[in-house]
């Protein structure tokens, strides 16, 4: 087939890390205690009750109208400190500056208002801030901070130390970084971006932020332990959901949530017309899947609800499984368990459940008759009628025992008069 003679432009790539972020990330759960829409998690909800009805209002006029004027160039770590960093006449300027268009008119005409007195205004600001930090946020911040550092330490050193996350596409990075297939309105964030931050977050599941900045997004998530995940992704994870798809029952049954909103069982089953047995096994197996979420309605029935996250998701584990990196890993790990049936084949029985892929030994047994067979099989490594220094043993050793005291097994040979040695220990040989 032909090649097009016209030229094709290049997906921009962009650097992946993770940063701690700690102000901004703060900042984040100060601003979801009133973001309604923002998945969070439940200190979040209990925190929002205990604002007054005017610190939830000062809060939503605050992030939605002044957020981008809260994150100066260089965020301090410590939030005391960045609030000192709010006194100058740096952050008034940015007040001015960064107010958008609102949806709420009557929330801008307070924030015009309030403009008038910009001092003030920053006066209220950072009372505000200061009262959320010492009264909601500081106790339950502490309780996360190592961790988060742990967290973002570790995902920097295993997984995007790795090379080909210093010129990844963007895309499949935000689907890396989200577990499940991002939405059209994530994907628009994505666009044109450089690098990627990642900033855990011990409230947000998952928002994703781009600060006025063209070439930076920064998504932030609470910790998933799929992000270090090493192993590939088997074709069973992706089969449940994809099995509960492959139904004409139950796609129907997505299609009527989908057009008529949230339905009780009751109504569900008179649409269809079916058995309340038949309708209630199949919305049973949406919900297994991720498809429908389910509620009570107060009395014996529930309430379903159409989720088209676990349609993202299932894209997800669909587009993941087919990637030529899983793949390939599926293929690696499928040879290594074939090498390792015939490794174990050939070695005596005792001795199957020690040894890995290449016949290292990768443990001492705790059985007296498991290391006697262990320190034959070790023996056999070495040449007969061959003498060896010590370090040439230490070598051998380490080539074929994962522990890392081989010191403890060259003992353990001599002492069973499988090695013998000189009597200064320069030189050993097969007994």
């Amino acid at each position: 087939m032909m090649q097009s003679p016209f030229a094709l432009s290049r997906a921009a790539t962009v650097t992946v890390r993770a940063t701690l972020a700690t102000v901004p990330s703060q900042l984040f759960s100060l601003w979801a205690l009133t973001a309604d829409t923002v998945p969070v998690d439940n200190w979040v909800t209990q925190a929002a009750t205990q604002l007054s009805p005017e610190e939830r209002r000062f809060n939503r006029l605050l992030f939605a109208l002044f957020g981008a004027a809260l994150l100066p160039p260089e965020a301090p770590t410590d939030f005391l400190t960045y609030l000192e960093t709010l006194q100058g006449a740096a952050f008034q300027a940015r007040l001015v500056e960064v107010m958008p268009e609102s949806d709420e008119p009557a929330l801008r005409a307070e924030a015009e208002a309030l403009l008038a007195d910009p001092v003030a205004l920053q006066q209220r600001i950072i009372a505000h801030l200061r009262h959320l930090w010492s009264a909601l946020l500081a106790a339950e911040w502490q309780r996360h901070a190592h961790l988060l550092s742990q967290m973002t330490s570790t995902l920097n050193e295993v997984i995007f130390s790795q090379p080909h996350w210093q010129a990844a596409d963007p895309f499949n990075v935000l689907r890396f970084l989200l577990q499940t297939e991002p939405d059209d309105r994530q994907l628009v964030q994505a666009a044109g971006v450089r690098q990627v931050l990642l900033v855990l977050s011990p409230h947000l599941h998952a928002h994703l932020a781009r600060f006025d900045q063209d070439a930076t997004l920064w998504v932030v998530r609470t910790f998933d332990p799929q992000l270090l995940r090493r192993d590939p992704l088997r074709r069973a994870e992706a089969l449940g959901p994809l099995h509960a798809l492959a139904d004409d029952t139950r796609l129907r049954i997505l299609e009527l949530l989908v057009e008529h909103g949230e339905q009780r069982a009751q109504e569900i089953i008179a649409r269809l017309a079916g058995s309340q047995g038949n309708v209630s096994r199949h919305l049973k197996q949406l919900v297994g899947a991720g498809f429908v979420r389910e509620r009570r309605a107060g009395d014996a029935n529930k309430l379903y609800t159409y989720d088209p996250a676990g349609l993202q998701r299932t894209m997800f584990l669909a587009r993941q499984l087919l990637s030529r990196h899983n793949v390939e890993a599926v293929g690696q790990e499928i040879a290594a368990a074939t090498q390792l049936d015939q490794v174990r084949a050939g070695a005596p029985p005792i001795l199957r459940d020690l040894l890995d892929e290449q016949g290292r030994v990768t443990r001492w047994p705790g059985k007296i008759k498991e290391q006697e067979a262990m320190l034959r099989y070790l023996l056999d490594k070495f040449e007969p009628e061959r003498s060896y220094s010590e370090q040439q043993v230490n070598e051998l050793l380490q080539q074929w025992h994962l522990d890392a005291d081989f010191v403890l097994v060259r003992r353990s040979l001599v002492d069973a008069g499988l090695l013998r040695r000189t009597r200064d220990g320069a030189r050993y040989w097969r007994a």
